[in-house]
């Protein structure tokens, strides 16, 4: 069989699927020209369509700015020094709220810009999607890259902590072990941690958990079941992204908490019926540093073509037997979170403020605005700059 010329085709799947939808911004500007920050294209690409999106799946079109416009909260030390490298971890371990820009990549060459412009985010992570937008490697370490030459960060951090979702979805044991060169591939790129979706399967987190992991454990550090399958030469991009050497990286590079002096951080995603079924089991995992119910997911899981009908109203939609299922299943991954000490990625009780989902453990989520971070941190008194 010739297999000199293989296309990799990768679907751009789901348009649609929620009661309400965003629209794309445009990005093309009156009489043609690119936006700030985004290089011309030297060839044809889908730069330069007059139809050109941005942000494939998301929808977002391009953030006019990602710098901080607000002031810092009267609680920061100005003469702060980084201790990791992993800003989360940091923020973490001093009980703070992780918040996070997306970024989501439409396989046009503009990663590398991007990662500039984003270098200065008011945000202390990035979660670099590649589950439903352009899975590239390529385009990662060219965002990662960009971030070091855009950098540091305000905080002093070579580059905001960047987490990768992948479409490796966390559904058994056999379908991670096919998929889990995913994140020996994020990890080499130099992302501080991956995010898997659809977390169904005990069994499946565990690899996962070992695909972030090299083939030692330092002493004084607990074996884990599997033993990691990172191989060596992966550290060598990786550890010029953090700006450390190789010898470094491979003594850093382990899963956080499990691993205290460690700097990767790993994720999983509870989002749909069976992942709550065995939610206690799945973050009890070790090695797990946070966790998400998926919400929009979930509501497709237990919903099904109810969560998406068109002539149903939200109030309507909120009346059925599904959605206080739902609700009801959202809190109980929560609260195995909370169990198990798994940082929150998400809400607090159905109905809390956003203060009160914060004492119930809330220690990540997506930006939103700048308004919304800058009040929880003005809550939770933080130190560190932005």
């Amino acid at each position: 069989m010739d297999i000199k010329k293989r296309d990799f085709l990768f679907g751009a799947g789901l348009a649609a699927a929620a009661a309400t939808t965003v629209a794309a911004q445009p990005i093309r500007q009156p009489g043609g020209g690119y936006p700030p920050g985004v290089p011309k294209a030297t060839g044809r690409s889908m730069l330069d369509s007059p139809h050109y999106i941005g942000y494939a799946s998301k929808g977002y079109g391009f953030q006019p700015n990602w710098a901080r416009t607000l002031p810092l909260v009267p609680s920061v030390d100005k003469n702060y020094k980084p201790r990791r490298i992993n800003k989360a971890i940091e923020l973490w371990e001093d009980n703070q709220v992780v918040a996070y820009a997306e970024f989501g990549a439409s396989g046009a060459p503009d990663t590398y810009e991007e990662g500039k412009r984003m270098a200065q985010t008011y945000c202390d992570a990035i979660n670099y999607e590649m589950e439903n937008d352009s899975f590239s490697i390529d385009g990662l370490r060219n965002f990662m890259q960009g971030l070091v030459d855009g950098g540091p960060t305000p905080s002093g951090h070579r580059t905001p902590m960047v987490f990768a979702t992948i479409p490796a979805w966390g559904f058994d044991g056999p379908s991670m072990r096919a998929n889990v060169w995913q994140i020996a591939q994020c990890l080499a790129a130099g992302v501080h941690g991956v995010l898997i979706c659809e977390m169904e399967s005990p069994e499946a987190a565990q690899i996962a958990i070992a695909g972030a992991r090299y083939k030692w454990t330092w002493p004084g550090v607990e074996q884990l079941p599997l033993e990691g399958c990172r191989g060596a030469g992966s550290q060598s991009f990786a550890a010029h992204i953090w700006g450390i050497t190789p010898a470094e990286y491979s003594r850093v590079a382990d899963v956080w908490p499990h691993n205290p002096k460690g700097e990767i951080t790993m994720g999983f995603k509870l989002e749909n019926r069976r992942s709550v079924e065995v939610a206690d089991n799945i973050l009890s995992t070790k090695g797990l540093a946070f966790a998400e119910p998926g919400p929009s997911d979930n509501g497709l899981s237990h919903l099904g073509w109810d969560a998406v009908r068109p002539d149903l109203t939200s109030a309507q939609r909120a009346a059925l037997p599904a959605s206080k299922r739902l609700q009801e299943n959202l809190e109980r991954i929560r609260l195995a979170a909370k169990r198990h000490k798994v940082q929150w990625l998400g809400d607090g009780p159905h109905g809390a403020t956003r203060n009160q989902e914060i004492d119930e453990g809330r220690r990540m989520g997506p930006a939103g605005n700048e308004q919304r971070v800058h009040e929880d941190r003005l809550y939770t008194k933080r130190k560190m700059p932005y």
